[in-house]
């Protein structure tokens, strides 16, 4: 039986429609999959939505609809977002379902069975865009660092959950490299926290305050903190509950995919909840940074807030993945620039790949009637290269430095022609033998290369990389349409 690989997003806040970095996050973990599969590995790919919680609750009683009604519409948002972006995903869990809930009771009986809980009455500082009680002491001139607003000041009676009685073995794990968090900055970062030593969390909110959540078992007048809730997707989704075989076969997670904002939830919350059930703690966690646009942060206010449907439309599916996961590096912060994207797609999609399959096509067709003769393996050194440069950056959740490795062939390619001018070699082949053998290896090499810049690009743009072999994998190389067209305005 093949290796399992399990990779899941973060699930999205269905309190709004999805932005772009909402896409970032999809299209990071879709490649990974892909990459995984590629590699022979039994992958299961997970995305999905949060949907409970005091924000829901609020933007729905301000539109004049139900929680569920909202939840509804939005979640249908970001199951079409994954799907326009190609994704691959296996599931997409909702935490709203019947199948969530009854999960995330189950997981809640086992950490109150552990004696993981206590009743306290708990006056903070609760911020409804984190949905977490915020210490003053993060506060930045009284407000939320991340949302900038003030948060409201509650004092409930909720169940505590023992975070702090984990905090060490977290501590120790994280140190060992057990549980494995990159970029290396943000496991620094954690390790911080970790020192200082993780808090108990109020794990419940009384339903006078919250009805919108998931009711707590045995107390009922309860429901579910929103991160007690949301984070039990991860085994919720494969069948937690019943203990399926999707479950024994899957869990632990290989890769837990999430956003800077939220690091602090899966590092410390989620694996503290998994040690306190008895449960396996995922392999590895890999922290992305946040999208700008147009060098400034996203804000309804500054209308600069993206919309992936509109990029995607005017650009293409491959254009939008190739732009986020060639621009915005992996690990840190990038910017999403309209004229930074018609650079890219113009220079290194139109030109460097699509330019170079096309007149390589168009010559092995003018000289050799479509027939691919054979290379000389002038490029197994260059190739060999970039290839274990290409792998250990996928591995290592650095896709803009694979896509590097392949525009270092691409690019070599592209020079080749250049240099050995095969419109040159030509004039003279038909009298000349030896300039007819030494054009025959310069198109042989230019269409392995050409193979190879498309092989690496499966994982980045399948739809692309599939043209691509159509058009050159063959003994026969085939003409197509272009790979990048001109796109107006």
């Amino acid at each position: 039986m093949a290796e399992k690989f399990y990779i899941s997003t973060a699930i999205a806040y269905v309190n709004a429609a999805p932005h772009i970095g909402h896409a970032l996050e999809v299209v990071q973990a879709d490649a990974v999959a892909r990459y995984m599969r590629l590699q022979g590995k039994d992958v299961y790919f997970l995305t999905g939505t949060d949907e409970h919680g005091t924000k829901i609750q609020r933007t729905a009683v301000d539109r004049g609809i139900t929680p569920q009604e909202l939840a509804d519409e939005n979640a249908g948002k970001f199951k079409d977002l994954a799907e326009a972006l190609g994704a691959s995903n296996d599931g997409f869990v909702r935490t709203s379902s019947a199948e969530h809930k009854s999960g995330a009771q189950k997981l809640w009986s086992a950490l109150e069975e552990a004696g993981q809980f206590y009743e306290k009455e708990y006056e903070g500082h609760y911020c409804s865009g984190c949905e977490a009680f915020v210490l003053e002491k993060d506060l930045v001139d009284g407000e939320c660092p991340n949302h900038k607003r003030a948060p409201e000041l509650l004092k409930e009676k909720n169940l505590f959950f023992k975070l702090s009685e984990h905090s060490d073995k977290i501590l120790k794990m994280v140190e060992s490299g057990e549980l494995e968090i990159r970029p290396e900055s943000r496991r620094n970062e954690f390790l911080s926290l970790l020192r200082e030593g993780l808090m108990d969390v109020s794990f419940s909110r009384p339903k006078k305050t919250l009805a919108w959540g998931v009711d707590v078992p045995g107390h009922d007048d309860q429901v579910m903190y929103v991160w007690g809730d949301a984070l039990a997707n991860y085994i919720t989704a494969i069948g937690y509950e019943d203990e399926t075989e999707q479950f024994k076969r899957y869990w632990p997670a290989d890769v837990h995919l999430i956003g800077k904002d939220i690091m602090r939830f899966h590092c410390g919350i989620w694996i503290g909840m998994l040690l306190a059930a008895g449960l396996p703690v995922p392999k590895a966690i890999w922290i992305h940074g946040f999208i700008t646009s147009e060098g400034q942060k996203m804000s309804k206010s500054l209308g600069n807030v993206v919309d992936p449907h509109e990029i995607l439309e005017k650009w293409g599916r491959d254009a939008v993945r190739y732009f986020l996961l060639r621009e915005i590096p992996s690990g840190d912060d990038g910017d999403f620039s309209r004229e930074r994207f018609a650079v890219v797609y113009g220079g290194e999609l139109q030109n460097t790949i699509g330019n170079l399959v096309r007149r390589v096509i168009a010559m092995t067709q003018k000289y050799f009637d479509g027939e691919v003769p054979a290379g000389d393996g002038k490029f197994d050194e260059l190739v060999d290269g970039a290839w274990k440069s290409y792998h250990e950056n996928m591995k290592s959740f650095n896709m803009k430095a694979a896509i590097e490795s392949m525009l270092e062939v691409a690019r070599e390619a592209n020079g080749y022609v250049d240099d050995s001018k095969p419109w040159v070699l030509a004039k003279t082949a038909g009298e000349d033998s030896a300039k007819a053998e030494e054009l025959a290896v310069v198109m042989g090499n230019l269409i392995k290369l050409c193979r190879v810049v498309g092989d690496m690009l499966k994982t980045i743009i399948p739809e692309t990389a599939e043209k691509i072999a159509a058009q050159v994998g063959g003994d026969k190389v085939e003409m197509g349409e272009p790979l990048f067209p001109g796109v107006e305005g």
